[in-house]
C-alpha cells in the first residue's frame, strides 16, 4: 500500500455532490484501498472552460492504495458522467 491523492473535479449540476464524493469512495474501497480523508472544496470556478463549463465542484481524497489498482481506479473515473477530470498523485512516503 502506497499513499496516494486524487482530485477530482465534478459536474455542477449533479443535485447531491456528498451522494457522490461518497460513490467514489466506495470505489476506491472496492479496489482495496483506504481512505484517510475527504476534503471537499465546493463549487469553484474553472481557469478555463471545458466543455462550455466553468464551474465545478471540487474534492480531495487521501488515501493509501495498492499500486497495481491505481491504473484501474483510472479507468473507472474515465468511465463515469458526473466526472470532468481527475488526478492521482503518489505521495513521498514518510
Amino acid at each position: 500500500m502506497r499513499p496516494y491523492e486524487l482530485m477530482v473535479l465534478l459536474k455542477p449540476e449533479i443535485e447531491d455532490h456528498k451522494a457522490t464524493v461518497e460513490v467514489l469512495g466506495e470505489v476506491v474501497r472496492g479496489l482495496g484501498g483506504e481512505i484517510a480523508k475527504v476534503d471537499i472544496w465546493g463549487k469553484r470556478r474553472l481557469a478555463y472552460p471545458i466543455d462550455k463549463i466553468v464551474d465545478g465542484f471540487y474534492t480531495l481524497y487521501t488515501l493509501d492504495m495498492d499500486p497495481t489498482q491505481v491504473q484501474e481506479l483510472d479507468r473507472l473515473l474515465k468511465l463515469r458522467d458526473d466526472v470532468i477530470r481527475h488526478i492521482v498523485v503518489r505521495l513521498d512516503e514518510k
